[in-house]
């Protein structure tokens, strides 16, 4: 369980790093990935914003449900962990919220960043800043997510 938290948080930082370096025409990415693995189904949807050759918004969720009993028998000590991983926020541009729902055995993260109002500062807390400036198109940062087996739309 420790191994799909560490995913977890990895799979996070990647997916925000690796989604958030783009430009592109007043559009909308929106892509998705769903895997099962360890009793833990785990559902991850990226929405990038763009508006004139940029990105202005990223909101990113993680939707993690307990598939089997022993997950769910453990579900407090799960939930410890994500909540001492992941800081809920308020911070200008940068919101991220979480969601434990034990009657279900699911946990949601979303992390929701408006570039236009986020400082550099509070986007470096969040391994974001190198998404300022970035010379990345719309398809390129399809075909990357697709090429990591993201549904883009």
């Amino acid at each position: 369980m420790v191994k799909k938290l560490k995913l977890l948080s990895l799979v996070l930082i990647f997916v925000l790093c690796f989604l958030l370096t783009g430009c592109g025409n007043e559009k909308v990415l929106s892509c998705s990935k769903t895997e099962e693995d360890s009793g833990l189904s785990m559902k991850q949807t990226v929405d990038v914003t763009f508006q004139d050759d940029k990105i202005t918004n990223v909101k990113m969720s993680v939707d993690s449900k307990a598939v089997d009993d022993d997950i769910k028998e453990n579900w407090s000590y799960f939930v410890s962990i994500l909540d001492g991983q992941f800081q809920e926020t308020d911070a200008a541009g940068i919101r991220l919220t979480k969601d434990n729902n034990e009657d279900d055995y699911t946990y949601t993260i979303v992390l929701d960043v408006d570039l236009e109002t986020a400082n550099e500062e509070d986007l470096a807390d969040y391994d974001l800043d190198s998404i300022v400036g970035s010379d990345e198109t719309y398809d390129s940062i399809k075909e990357q997510a697709e090429d990591d087996g993201f549904t883009c739309k």
